[in-house]
């Protein structure tokens, strides 16, 4: 299995400050004119994602959302932005819950512009569909705070925007913006990013907050735990098991410096890893579909794929 985690740009800092920024509603331009970084493929195997369903569900490079709106409502297909590699795609919640959801592919083609524009996304399709549920969780490695000992949902902000950062053939990344969070007192901004032939999204968190930042991925029942044992500043946690929607085989995974976390642990929602006060996240979350074009069959391969994962970060 090739691992493409050594490209520099996957290590890049977070980049937010000289970003090129669309007008809200903007159509957003062919890949050509967006690329951020050289191409080095002519096949697209990385995509992100935010379409206007203000506008007939049309690709955007940025939406704010407004002052005022519901959970639900319909202004931007699947509820937030979205990347996708050709092995997997992510969803993000664009509202209080921040939570990460996760759109299990059949197919290797870059299918997220065509869904959430009136299909039943969690439905099953050619391509695949949504394989989450998320509840009151952080969802697939989706960050949170960690609040009178507990993990939480980062809850309300003044605002939440969605940027397109990264449009390429070979790797995509989108930019999320709370505005004055309740929680942290002040903007968070997260860069969420994938790269072709990757399962794994790389989320670099950047803002003060008032409490210890935390990130979690959902505890389903009967499913298998598995932590690393190998030696290094990179580790994980991970869990799998017949998770899905479907149900079917689905493995989760968080990846994190030893050096940045102060604790793991459990909850009845999430299982999870709670940053050192002042630190910054930096992590990757993962997943894995039994359904998955080529893909990892069970929980054995599964527990491979991190352990092959892990050494390749730790040799960085």
């Amino acid at each position: 299995m090739t691992i493409f985690i050594q490209k520099t740009c996957l290590y890049s800092a977070l980049v937010v400050a000289a970003l090129s920024i669309a007008a809200c509603g903007q159509t957003a331009p062919d890949k050509t004119a967006t690329d951020m970084t050289e191409q080095t493929s002519t096949v697209d195997r990385a995509s992100a994602d935010i379409g206007d369903l203000r506008n007939g569900g049309v690709q955007v490079t940025r939406i704010n959302m407004p002052e005022q709106f519901e959970r639900g409502e319909k202004i931007v297909a699947y509820e937030g932005p979205g990347w996708e590699s050709d092995k997997v795609g992510f969803r993000l919640y664009l509202d209080e819950r921040n939570a990460l959801d996760i759109f299990g592919k059949k197919t290797d083609a870059i299918v997220l512009s065509t869904v959430g524009r009136g299909n039943d996304y969690h439905a099953m399709a050619d391509w695949g569909m949504d394989i989450l549920k998320v509840g009151n969780s952080l969802g697939a490695g989706g960050f949170g705070i960690f609040k009178d000992g507990e993990v939480v949902q980062i809850g309300e902000a003044a605002g939440y925007s969605a940027e397109v950062s990264t449009d390429n053939n070979d790797s995509a990344a989108v930019v999320v913006t709370h505005s004055q969070s309740i929680a942290c007192g002040g903007d968070v901004r997260a860069q969420y990013s994938i790269e072709a032939g990757e399962r794994i999204s790389r989320v670099s968190v950047r803002g003060d907050c008032n409490y210890p930042y935390a990130a979690g991925m959902i505890i389903h029942p009967d499913t298998q735990e598995m932590t690393s044992s190998s030696p290094g500043d990179w580790q994980y946690i991970a869990r799998y098991g017949e998770q899905s929607l479907i149900p079917d085989g689905l493995g989760m995974a968080l990846f994190y410096k030893a050096s940045d976390v102060a604790r793991v642990g459990k909850d009845n929602d999430d299982h999870y890893i709670v940053f050192k006060d002042n630190v910054s996240p930096n992590y990757y979350t993962a997943a894995a579909w039994s359904q998955e074009k080529g893909g990892l069959k069970d929980a054995a391969e599964f527990a491979s794929w991190l352990d092959t994962t892990q050494r390749t970060l730790n040799a960085q």
